[in-house]
């Protein structure tokens, strides 16, 4: 808004007030005149009146100047208004102009007085994607995965497709098991809360499971093993490690990236040496409570003939053979029994999440 705008309704009034003042000087001058004619028709012989005619008929000329001063006034100041106007709208365009340039450039500095509802709109949702990047990557990770279980069932999939279906089992379990657990560790933490402890715990199981699963294929697949299933304790060991490691660099990646925040190098070292340590101890403890409590078996799922672990093991080990093609339906199957199988695993996942809970606890109050 143009400066002279706040205050137009009173300058505006300038012009009209100066004319009434000239009209009500002409309205003075017209009765002096009227008191002039009337003391003209007086008889001089009874009253010499001719000083008092001669008294008004100056003051009539005079009233006159001062109404044509007035006039005049008036319409300089009606310009002279016009003329402010003029600058002044031309000053605020160009001052307006100077300043979206700015903000053009120097947009985080623009504030919120300055923005449209669409912009005000568009910045809250950019700060929210900024904010929770990690729901945003998991449920693409999730999506990814679900799209490969749709378009790969029903067809007769070779090794690639194989492993895809396994990162993507990595992956949905994954998401799963980090995302309850990783609520659950938050809700308990005095420096997260559930929802927060869902999101990055979800995003953790999602990009975990997806790297351990193509970490494992590719040992299995180096060392001649026929599956994930025949690894070693060490291997699953380093593969467990390796792959809490990878997800703490890229997940300190993203907050760097994504959120803005300041990350050392030494802190990226520390993290990926913790999760690595973390990784490997909680494999090596799942195996030693595996040695000591019986696995979960259910009947139909993942134990006897024509469970749903057996179809998809059957149907793994045929597809292709005689055009025999993969279902969607044992895909799935093949994801519920894996999830059974490694219920104990999941278990021991709250554990690591409330160690990681305590990690980020301490950074916290080691920088305070």
């Amino acid at each position: 808004m143009a400066t002279i705008a706040l205050y137009a309704s009173k300058a505006n009034k300038m012009s009209s007030l100066i004319t009434d003042l000239g009209r009500s000087v002409r309205w003075f001058r017209d009765d002096i005149d009227d008191l002039s004619f009337s003391a003209a028709a007086v008889d001089s012989g009874v009253c010499d009146l001719t000083e008092v005619i001669n008294s008004l008929r100056s003051s009539s000329d005079t009233q006159e100047a001062k109404a044509e001063a007035l006039s005049d006034a008036a319409e300089k100041t009606e310009q002279f208004l016009e003329d402010v106007m003029d600058i002044d709208e031309n000053a605020a365009e160009a001052i307006n102009r100077s300043k979206n340039d700015f903000y053009d450039t120097y947009e985080y500095l623009r504030p919120d007085i300055e923005k449209s509802g669409w912009e005000k709109f568009w910045t809250g949702a950019k700060e929210w994607c900024k904010e929770h990047w990690k729901a945003l990557a998991t449920i693409g990770l999730v999506i990814a995965a679900v799209l490969v279980i749709v378009f790969t069932g029903g067809t007769a999939i070779g090794p690639i497709a194989a492993l895809l279906i396994t990162l993507s089992k990595g992956v949905l379990i994954g998401t799963l098991v980090g995302g309850v657990m990783g609520g659950i560790a938050g809700g308990l933490s005095p420096n997260s809360t559930f929802l927060q402890g869902l999101e990055g715990g979800a995003f953790g199981g999602a990009l975990g499971g997806l790297l351990t699963a193509g970490i494992g294929s590719a040992v299995a697949g180096a060392t001649g093993l026929a599956s994930i299933a025949d690894l070693s304790l060490l291997q699953n060991m380093l593969i467990g490690g390796t792959g809490d490691a990878f997800t703490s660099i890229l997940t300190n990646l993203g907050d760097h990236f994504f959120k803005g925040d300041d990350i050392s190098a030494g802190q990226y070292i520390f993290d990926a040496l913790f999760s690595f340590g973390t990784g490997v101890l909680f494999t090596k403890l799942g195996d030693s409570l595996g040695n000591l409590i019986p696995p979960l078996k259910i009947n139909g799922i993942n134990k006897g003939r024509g469970s749903w672990k057996f179809d998809w093991m059957y149907d793994l080990a045929n597809v292709g053979r005689n055009g025999r093609i993969m279902s969607r339906l044992s895909i799935l199957k093949g994801l519920g029994a894996e999830f059974v199988d490694g219920v104990l695993d999941h278990g021991i996942e709250f554990f690591k999440s409330l160690t990681g809970e305590g990690w980020d606890a301490y950074k916290s109050w080691v920088s305070a």
